[in-house]
């Protein structure tokens, strides 16, 4: 990397090693549109470059904007090129450039919550409206055994497929702009962070693609919208409600399993927050 940088008269200032599995390298460069050009040719290479300015509240916002986010003591996000320590973080989710979401938005974080408590091992997930693939790559952290991801967005789908690959993960999640056929699936887990008409739109192909035990959690819509969101999602019933301020996710599943039918984990009687 020193040598290649050289050659475009990028000036390398330092190496760290800010987690277990990477190597952070910084350099200089003459102007921030080099910065910005250079970026762009080593992530064209399959690297997670990035540009960042220091000066001021640039700085500083960069610094605030790239820290780890940590959910409990059992998972954590973090850019790839983040400064940030992350050595003593467990089971570490690294994203690189592209895609949308990193874990922050109340709504990415009510689902991750969900995965938290929810997954036990060996689970089947579809992360519908991947993103960056956070969700997805999330609950195989925590021991799901494969994902199906899928965008709308061709950039999504991209960012999904690199940030697997980042992990380690790749052969474990397969990411495209088609949502699964009922012969794919079905799936014990789906998560879908899309929004109220998206889910409204998807629900009759989405309820079938959850298996007669799995399970439904969708966000990305407020908390006055989850009894219309829920009523779209029939047969599936209600059986968990998140919300944090302006936001709000729905679990919901098969109402064999909402009478302990299947053993899902942590089901009860529907609850606001």
């Amino acid at each position: 990397m020193r040598a290649r940088l050289g050659v475009v008269s990028a000036r390398v200032v330092d190496v760290g090693a800010p987690g277990e599995t990477r190597r952070l390298v910084l350099a200089t460069v003459n102007d921030e549109a080099e910065a910005w050009r250079l970026a762009a040719v080593l992530r064209a290479a399959g690297m997670a470059a990035v540009a960042r300015l220091e000066d001021g509240a640039r700085w500083e916002a960069w610094i605030r904007h790239t820290r780890p986010i940590s959910f409990g003591e059992r998972l954590s996000v973090c850019f790839a090129w983040s400064e940030h320590d992350r050595t003593g973080l467990s089971n570490v989710v690294e994203l690189g450039p592209g895609g949308f979401g990193n874990g922050e938005h109340p709504a990415t974080r009510l689902l991750i919550e969900e995965l938290l408590g929810r997954i036990t091992g060996g689970e089947s997930v579809l992360d519908l409206g991947c993103g960056s693939g956070v969700l997805g790559l999330c609950a195989l952290r925590l021991g799901a055994s494969c994902v199906v991801a899928t965008d709308v967005k061709e950039e999504a789908v991209e960012a999904t497929r690199r940030n697997a690959l980042l992990n380690g993960m790749d052969r474990q999640l397969r990411a495209s702009l088609a949502l699964p056929g009922e012969s794919e699936g079905p799936f014990d887990v789906v998560v879908a962070n899309v929004g109220r008409s998206a889910i409204v739109e998807l629900a009759p192909r989405l309820v079938p693609l959850v298996a007669p035990d799995g399970w439904l959690a969708v966000s990305g819509i407020s908390p006055p919208q989850c009894t219309l969101v829920a009523g779209f999602l029939r047969p599936l019933v209600e059986v968990e409600r998140r919300t944090s301020g302006e936001w709000a996710a729905l679990v919901l599943a098969h109402g064999a399993s909402v009478h302990g039918e299947h053993g899902l984990p942590r089901l009860g009687i529907a609850r606001p927050r």
